[in-house]
């Protein structure tokens, strides 16, 4: 068998779980890693050559594949065009250079006759992009949600079992290497946005702008959030969904426009993504044809996020000596970014926690007001009266997300509330 030729750029936590699983490969050689810093320390061996100059992989021609594990936007971004323009193929974890430039890296690898492997950029270990791409290719897709990200997941399920503060449990996920430093792409939800990008290119054919898809992190949940949701049946989750709006109308694809969407979600506790815990991801995917697929497994880490990495190397070796293989592989996207609906139009039931004054008349004004927002309640307690002040939380039935808005916005203008403490969406299924 013919060896297939490799080279690398990055080896950290990714790089270095893919160099162990290669060298039970022998048929794939890597032969060069290009890395920043030379003289960094490095726990892993390597039976190839080191270097900091990626040129020497670029221009190299018997380098047949291109394998980017470095990680971030730029240089990485360079660096992947590049090797595209030598029609080398490219085996990328880099879910911010596709959800940022994808359209325009498919388009080239279209046009020099090569393709982009991308198994490792969403959910890790779980071979989902390779199941939406081909194992689900009869369906057409209604809708991809889940749990995306290991770290936030980690964070709340410590804050939910432990009655952790947000602040020690971040603390705590940094020490264990499951948060950065600066935490901010996970816990306020870049991260999954730019998996949301991916994943809405591969169910509706097209890339979604991140600066375009609604975003709400973790840092205001707090453990009274989380101890009431679960006394009504929830657990609070950060969710990221991917939706069509057109509801499986024939629509043209000018008119097509996704719902793209990561906040805090209470998901009931019946739900199997409420059952996933610590750093695990969960997604469903939901087609016309096969209904509800469910995959649960871990979203990073050294040796899931290689395994994927690997399978999608071992996948273009198996391919490679078939005639025209690459248009086989190039996924259905267009080089268009695509349209996203208003979030004023989006539809779910509301949980809500508020301080107010401990005065007469309080509730009857709030059910006034959401009354004018045509949203109706579906349940509203008081607890805690402290100092003249009480917490009210409130759980409503399908409220349009407009409406919402204005009603929170009469709200404020109450001289009994003292602050909306918690406004959280209630899952929707469908």
């Amino acid at each position: 068998m013919a060896r297939v030729v490799l080279g690398m750029l990055g080896l950290g936590t990714v790089g270095s779980g893919v160099v162990k699983l290669l060298a039970q490969h022998k048929h794939l050689q890597l032969k060069k890693i290009a890395v920043r810093d030379l003289a960094k320390e490095r726990t892993t061996t390597t039976t190839c050559p080191i270097t900091t100059d990626v040129n020497e992989i670029i221009d190299d021609p018997e380098i047949e594949v291109l394998v980017e594990v470095m990680g971030g936007e730029e240089p990485a971004l360079t660096y992947i065009k590049r090797a595209l323009e030598k029609r080398k193929h490219v085996v990328t974890a880099n879910k911010e250079v596709l959800a940022k430039h994808g359209p325009s890296l498919f388009a080239l690898a279209r046009e020099k006759g090569v393709t982009i492997f991308f198994e490792a950029s969403v959910a890790g270990g779980i071979p989902l992009i390779s199941t939406i791409q081909r194992g689900l290719g009869a369906n057409q897709f209604k809708a991809v949600t889940g749990i995306l990200n290991g770290t936030t997941n980690f964070i709340l399920s410590n804050m939910e079992e432990r009655g952790l503060s947000y602040e020690t449990a971040l603390a705590e996920a940094q020490a264990l290497g499951f948060a950065e430093a600066d935490p901010s792409a996970d816990v306020d939800g870049h991260d999954v946005a730019y998996k949301l990008s991916i994943l809405a290119a591969l169910s509706f054919q097209r890339f979604v702008k991140p600066t375009d898809i609604y975003r709400q992190g973790i840092r205001e949940i707090t453990p009274e959030d989380l101890a009431l949701a679960k006394e009504f049946g929830y657990r609070i989750k950060l969710v990221g969904t991917a939706r069509s709006t057109t509801n499986g109308k024939e629509t043209s694809t000018e008119e097509k426009s996704l719902a793209v969407r990561v906040h805090p979600t209470l998901v009931p506790l019946s739900h199997p993504l409420a059952a996933v815990s610590g750093s695990n991801n969960c997604i469903l995917v939901t087609g016309d044809a096969v209904g509800e697929i469910i995959m649960v497994g871990p979203g990073a880490g050294s040796l899931p996020t290689a395994s994927a990495v690997v399978g999608d190397i071992i996948n273009l070796e198996s391919a490679l000596k078939l005639p025209d293989f690459a248009s086989y592989f190039q996924p259905s996207i267009t080089s268009q970014w695509s349209n996203t609906a208003s979030s004023d139009d989006w539809v779910s039931p509301y949980f809500l926690r508020l301080s107010v004054a401990d005065t007469p008349g309080v509730i009857g004004t709030i059910g006034t007001i959401f009354g004018n927002h045509k949203i109706s309640i579906q349940s509203i307690i008081q607890r805690g009266v402290k100092d003249g002040r009480a917490t009210i939380v409130i759980l409503t039935h399908d409220v349009r997300e407009g409406d919402m808005n204005a009603a929170l916005t009469n709200l404020k203008e109450c001289p009994f509330l003292d602050s909306v403490a918690s406004a959280i969406r209630i899952y929707k299924a469908g």
